[in-house]
């Protein structure tokens, strides 16, 4: 499918000429007067799913991509094959046609990334705050001394993997955001909702869907009980499971044979053995011919959120992300960015690089990739806008990560980090590659709960406070 063609096929609503793309309506027959916005285009080289690529172009416009296809290596760790190894120039307000890591995401989009669920207003998040711990502005809720990051518990998990709880407190905790996309693609193409008047209210929610018209949604069709259960995102024996989203490409052949593979993350077998290391922090698929061509299941419910609501409220909601509300001052200032903090890569300049091992964090701010001092500078937490749960945090002073050895002595260089060394972890858990009953995301993680929480004492409640008092909620 020729993407540029499709996305102005998007554009001027004439989905049902452009070749591969077909009306969703249309093919399962629910198209009718009563769909009175225009229906969402489909691949239909794609099981009849919405046609992702396209939808994102619209809202998320890339840079010129490589004539040949995306650069790519010859196996994970390997080198980049000839045939495919042209990099593209960067173009002001456009986004990377050739992605391998969220290292960058929610900051400035000539450095490769993208927004990120906070960015997006994605309800579902529930991230943790910023304060220089281990999983920093990730769903993860770390200590300050949290050496594997994937096996910090995510909040409202607590029902086993592929499940999220509702509680009174939170409403429905954590869900990938594949779940609500699946929701919503289901209910549009129903044709049996007044998507305008009760999808959307600019006063209240922007170009967003209203979170408690989201929440019936995703209840609709994923509730049980006090729960919500879902699928993850992949072919289930050769047909879609119910959330299937075809850009993860998690787990392709050879690349991930070994049982290495962390969901979508294309983790080295030596990266998987080490058993600690954050299956986020390895890159996307980066080997054959869908290489850089992964993309947040997130965006896609973003992308196709703005082109309901610019349908709805095209003078209030342009078709672009970036000229949206939610777009506006988007990576302009590292300080109050959304980017999480990452790890030493074995290469800090490439961005197909492996987590170095043993594993250091955070990363030096060497090259390419994010560490303290491009995040927070001098700061011990920073002003990013977004909703985060506090009630979990360590406001403890944190202590980097090497791999072994001794800690090194300060240097006089102040802008490369220098990592010291945690107590030994040697029986930390090995994450678990994705299965059908596991969340695509990552492994199974322990669930945030109340109970379970970090023990805090009533001085450490009285830090948090503080700190909470100064970040932008």
């Amino acid at each position: 499918m020729n993407l540029s063609k499709a996305a102005t096929a998007i554009a001027a609503m004439a989905v049902a000429t452009t070749p591969g793309i077909v009306s969703a309506r249309r093919l399962n027959g629910t198209e009718s007067a009563e769909c009175s916005l225009q229906p969402i285009p489909i691949n239909d080289e794609d099981f009849g799913e919405p046609a992702w690529e396209a939808i994102l172009e619209l809202a998320f416009p890339t840079w010129a991509a490589p004539a040949d296809g995306c650069p790519r290596l010859d196996a994970l760790g390997g080198e980049l094959v000839p045939e495919f190894s042209e990099f593209t120039e960067p173009e002001d307000d456009k986004f990377n046609p050739c992605y391998y890591t969220k290292a960058f995401a929610g900051l400035d989009p000539i450095l490769g990334g993208y927004p990120t669920p906070i960015d997006t207003h994605y309800p579902y998040e529930f991230a943790a705050p910023f304060l220089k711990q281990p999983g920093d502005g990730s769903t993860h809720h770390c200590t300050q001394d949290a050496v594997d990051i994937g096996a910090c518990p995510k909040l409202g998990n607590t029902c086993g993997g592929d499940c999220a709880t509702i509680t009174d407190d939170y409403g429905i905790g954590h869900i990938p955001p594949f779940v609500p996309l699946a929701a919503i693609k289901k209910a549009y193409n129903s044709c049996s909702h007044d998507v305008c008047n009760d999808w959307f209210d600019f006063d209240l929610n922007g170009c967003n869907i209203i979170k408690s018209k989201l929440d019936k949604l995703v209840y609709e069709y994923f509730g049980e009980g006090d729960t919500v259960k879902f699928q993850p995102p992949i072919l289930i024996d050769g047909e879609p499971s119910s959330t299937y989203f075809k850009l993860e490409y998690g787990g392709e052949s050879p690349a991930c044979d070994d049982g290495n593979c962390r969901g979508p993350h294309y983790c080295s077998k030596e990266v998987a053995d080490a058993g600690v290391i954050w299956g986020d922090f390895c890159p996307y698929v980066h080997t054959g011919e869908n290489s850089g061509q992964y993309r947040h299941p997130h965006l896609a419910l973003a992308a196709l959120e703005l082109w309901m609501a610019n349908q709805c409220m095209p003078d209030q909601c342009a078709a672009q992300w970036l000229d949206s509300p939610n777009g506006k001052d988007y990576g302009v200032d590292n300080m109050k960015a959304t980017s999480i903090t990452w790890a030493e890569m074995d290469d800090n300049t490439d961005s197909m690089a492996q987590p170095a091992v043993p594993y250091v964090w955070p990363n030096s701010g060497s090259g390419l990739y994010p560490g303290h001092s491009m995040l927070y500078g001098d700061m011990g937490s920073k002003k990013a806008p977004g909703l985060y749960v506090t009630e979990f945090v360590d406001v403890k002073e944190p202590a980097p990560i090497l791999g072994s050895g001794p800690a090194p002595p300060p240097t006089a260089d102040a802008d490369v980090e220098t990592p010291l060394t945690p107590s030994s972890d040697a029986d930390a858990d090995v994450e678990t590659p994705l299965t059908p009953s596991s969340d695509a995301d990552a492994d199974v993680e322990t669930p945030l709960t109340p109970s379970s929480a970090f023990a805090m004492s009533g001085s450490l409640v009285a830090a948090i406070v503080l700190v909470v008092s100064i970040i932008a909620v």
